[in-house]
């Protein structure tokens, strides 16, 4: 079976929002670490454990944002935020901008794949992903074949 999904345009804002996330996700490891940090107080009598440790974390977070405004404003990742359409089928996902232009992904090069409340999100690293909302499939049936498609390929869980 092949699914050819309507075209859909992702808002460089929405793609932010996911990224941070994603990212936050990825990363979980930051807040343990940024809590034994800031329990240091508890035998160092200071405040500066709970400051340094909150300034680094908004520092941590403004970083990746400024790596997500700017990977949505360059020239190299325009095609990624322009009208795609996606023919997706049990050998690879295919980014079709028109008839002429695509770009094939094979499912290997996919890390994890997340199946949300309305969307899927197909991660290929820290800062690349794909996010397929359920409105640019034509139907439960297409949901549920990329669902047995990530599931069989061990993406999604």
């Amino acid at each position: 079976m092949i699914i050819k999904t309507k075209k859909y345009k992702i808002p460089s804002n929405l793609y932010i929002k996911l990224g941070i996330q994603n990212i936050l996700r990825m990363q979980w490891w930051i807040f343990p670490l940024l809590v034994l940090f800031m329990s240091s107080t508890f035998f160092i009598k200071t405040i500066w454990f709970v400051l340094v440790g909150l300034l680094f974390f908004i520092g941590y977070l403004i970083f990746w944002l400024i790596q997500f405004y700017g990977l949505t404003h360059l020239d190299g990742n325009r095609a990624m935020f322009e009208r795609i359409a996606y023919e997706i089928n049990s050998q690879h996902l295919m980014m079709q901008i028109n008839s002429k232009q695509a770009m094939s992904i094979a499912w290997m090069d996919i890390t994890k794949a997340y199946k949300k409340k309305g969307y899927f999100l197909l991660v290929l690293s820290k800062v690349q992903f794909f996010y397929l909302p359920f409105k640019i499939f034509h139907g439960d049936n297409e949901i549920k074949f990329l669902t047995t498609v990530l599931q069989r390929k061990g993406l999604l869980r």
